[in-house]
């Protein structure tokens, strides 16, 4: 494996997407994701007279990631932003416990939505 894996998943049924991610999100790696992120966006809003679809979630599966340091921090509130500009909720799930130690001394944790589990942030 890559120091850094993204894998996007959509679930148009449900109006929502899952980006897995594994492995170390840091300043590296951290600009890797950010245009999974900043992606999803223009597709799923209404503008200009394009009837987009109201995205419901992105779900960050962040159950394989490793290792996260501020960069890495920066992007997941930059998307947190993003989505919640957009009227989507966005959710962090099962981070690794290096990952949610950091996510909480941060102040973070509340901003990112941390779900325990995977079928907890689809719910």
């Amino acid at each position: 494996m890559d120091r850094f894996d993204v894998t996007t998943t959509l679930c148009a049924d449900r109006r929502l997407v899952i980006l897995a991610i594994a492995g170390e999100l840091d300043l590296g790696t951290a600009e890797q994701l950010w245009p999974s992120l900043e992606r999803l966006f223009p597709l799923f809003v209404t503008d200009a007279g394009y009837p987009g679809i109201a995205l419901e979630a992105v779900v960050l599966d962040a159950s394989a990631l490793e290792f996260l340091d501020s960069s890495g921090l920066r992007v997941l509130l930059r998307g947190a932003r993003l989505a919640e500009d957009g009227g989507t909720a966005f959710r962090v799930v099962a981070p690794h416990p290096v990952v949610r130690r950091v996510l909480e001394l941060a102040g973070a944790a509340r901003a990112l939505d941390l779900r325990p589990s995977l079928p907890e942030a689809l719910a």
